[in-house]
Formats: structure tokens, C-alpha cells, sequence
């Protein structure tokens, strides 16, 4: 065989290879939420601006609150198992959710530091192109401010927990800082739960970080210890107790399927929601294997849920899911007292 032919054969086999590696890192497969029996006839079915319907007096620890986990992590290097939604933050809370999870960390920039969004070790970034730039937390905040601009019955709480290992935290919480009192007017940022009527048409600030910069700027501060254990706990939720405040968490994010809907059945069954106390539930998880997978979990997970009785006039709590989509955050909010 002529050489030129081999090396041709070689070149075309590596560029295969190097397609289907980039396949692994950035892509993955196309989601297909479950069909489900939902009334829209009801005044609270239009999912851009179902809080309109609530009381103002009902605190947001009070109102089943349905939201994403990882919520920037659509666009992400290694996404077989770093990939949490199939949505941007616009569409997520034109959908109906009101909880973002967000995980950051500083970019060291030719014009200035930046905080960027990331999952882990890995970037989001703000488009699916092979080029594109990583997508930066001032880039989210205008998504989220002009959703409340257009949406003003609405709130957002935007939980943000710092995920970098390169960096000192109160750097990164400087930054972040100085976002939110950029644009103080769409933010509350007082360490109590408030009422809905108190946060309509601004973003509710969860921290999930100390205040190492001692910036007084934490809002509800909630830091749990990681639920990354496998073997399934006897109770799969945490409390923790602050001032003011008490906080509800079941987080167990390395769990099989089976083990995470019996965790989050527990939680649904058990919520001790009220005007003091958060309850998260979370639905997703990354498997118990070696290499996790997070859309195929939420396949079988999201369908559980929509398949389970959610009880009419009922809290909940905060439910978090990833590849949600609109009918799954109605199934969700639908629970609350209209």
C-alpha cells in the first residue's frame, strides 16, 4: 500500500478518535421529558408568572418552590457526566423555576478577574459552539434581571456556592459582592426568610460560602456538609440550624436511582416546611458508578416524580431537579394554595 494512502487512512482514523472524544466532552444526548396529565385551563398554568397568584404574606420558605441543579451547566466540557440541563437560565425561569444553582469560580482575564459559572473542575460556557467563551456570572445576572424586569410579581433565589481551588475565597466573594451591589435595587440581601411580598421582582441571595471577605453581604446563609456517601443513611435529610433560621437538606448526589427516590419520597413525605424552615429536596444525583451520567438518572427520576401524588395545598419545600422542563415545575407548583 502506498504511503500516502496509509498516512491518509492513519490521519482520517485520529480525526474519528479526536471526533469522538470531543462528542464525550462537550455533548450529549438529547433529552426527552415525560408526557404528563396536566391541567392548563388553570390561571396559574402560565409558568412565566405563576408567583402573581401566591399571597404576599406567604414566606418563601412556605410556598413549594420548584428549581434547578447546576443550573448553568448545559454547555460544559466533559458533558456525558457533567451536563445538568438542556436549558438556558432564561428559558429555566420562563418555565417556572424560581431556584437557581449556581457554582463559580474567578477567570483571570486579559481586562480583569472575572467570575465564571462552573460544575466542579469543569466550564460552563455561554454557547454550545467548539469556541465559545465561558459564561460569566454578570452575563447570568442580566438574565435574571430581565426576567424580573418583565416578570416584576416574580423572585428568583439565586443559591451560590464557590467551587474554586485556585483561588482564596474571599477573592471570589469580593467579586460576587460587587455585582449584587451594582445592581442592589434587584437584590435582598438580608440573612432572614422573607415573604413574598417583600422579594417580588428582585433575587433572593443564598450563600453557600462563608464570608471570608467580611463583606456582611451573605443573604441566607446556608453551608451543609457534602451527602456523597453511597450506602444509603437511615434519614437521608440533614437539618441545620442557624439564627434565625433552620434549613432542611437531602442532597445525596451519589445515590443509585432506586436509593435517590426512596431519599426524595422520604423528603416529600416528611417536609417540615414552615415560616423559619427551608426544606431542599433534591432530585438529581450523579450514580453511585465510577462515571456518572446525570441526564440518564434524571430520564427515570423526573418520571418518578411526575408519576407521584403530590398533594393539593401541601409545602413541599424547595424541589430541585436537573433536565426539568415546563410541565415538570407545573406538576411541582401546582401543590401550592392559589
Amino acid at each position: 500500500m502506498e504511503k500516502g494512502k496509509i498516512f491518509r487512512i492513519v490521519c482520517g482514523i485520529m480525526i474519528a478518535i479526536i471526533v469522538v472524544i470531543l462528542v464525550a466532552l462537550f455533548v450529549s444526548d438529547d433529552n426527552s421529558n415525560p408526557n404528563a396529565d396536566i391541567d392548563l385551563n388553570v390561571p396559574y398554568a402560565d409558568t412565566a408568572s405563576w408567583m402573581e397568584h401566591i399571597s404576599d404574606d406567604a414566606y418563601l420558605s412556605e410556598i413549594t418552590i420548584p428549581g434547578t441543579h447546576n443550573s448553568c451547566a448545559r454547555n460544559i466540557s466533559l458533558g456525558y457526566s457533567k451536563r445538568c440541563q438542556d436549558t438556558s437560565i432564561s428559558e429555566q425561569l420562563n418555565n417556572g423555576y424560581r431556584y437557581l444553582d449556581l457554582k463559580v469560580a474567578m477567570d483571570e482575564t486579559e481586562n480583569g478577574n472575572r467570575i465564571k459559572l462552573v460544575n466542579g473542575t469543569s466550564n460552563c460556557y455561554a454557547s454550545g459552539e467548539f469556541f465559545s467563551d465561558y459564561l460569566y456570572f454578570d452575563d447570568v445576572c442580566q438574565d435574571i434581571y430581565k426576567f424580573l424586569q418583565e416578570h416584576s410579581t416574580e423572585t428568583v433565589i439565586v443559591s451560590i456556592k464557590i467551587e474554586d481551588e485556585d483561588h482564596e475565597v474571599a477573592d471570589v466573594e469580593k467579586l460576587l459582592v460587587d455585582e449584587i451591589q451594582a445592581n442592589h435595587d434587584y437584590w435582598y440581601t438580608e440573612e432572614e426568610i422573607p415573604t413574598l411580598g417583600d422579594v417580588r421582582g428582585r433575587a433572593v441571595l443564598v450563600s453557600r460560602y462563608e464570608d471570608k471577605a467580611a463583606t456582611g453581604v451573605v443573604g441566607i446563609n446556608m453551608i451543609w456538609t457534602e451527602h456523597d456517601n453511597k450506602v444509603p443513611a437511615d434519614i437521608p435529610y440533614e437539618l441545620f440550624v442557624y439564627d434565625d433560621y433552620r434549613v432542611w437538606v437531602q442532597d445525596r448526589y451519589k445515590y443509585s436511582v432506586e436509593d435517590k427516590y426512596e431519599a426524595v419520597v422520604d423528603g416529600l413525605e416528611n417536609c417540615e416546611a414552615d415560616e423559619n424552615t427551608l426544606f431542599l429536596n433534591f432530585i438529581s444525583t450523579n450514580g453511585d458508578g465510577l462515571i456518572g451520567h446525570p441526564l440518564g438518572y434524571a430520564k427515570n427520576l423526573n418520571e418518578l416524580l411526575m408519576d407521584y401524588d403530590l398533594k393539593d395545598n401541601t409545602s413541599y419545600g424547595i424541589i430541585i431537579v436537573d433536565f426539568g422542563d415546563s410541565n415538570l415545575a407545573r406538576h411541582i407548583y401546582y401543590t401550592n394554595s392559589f
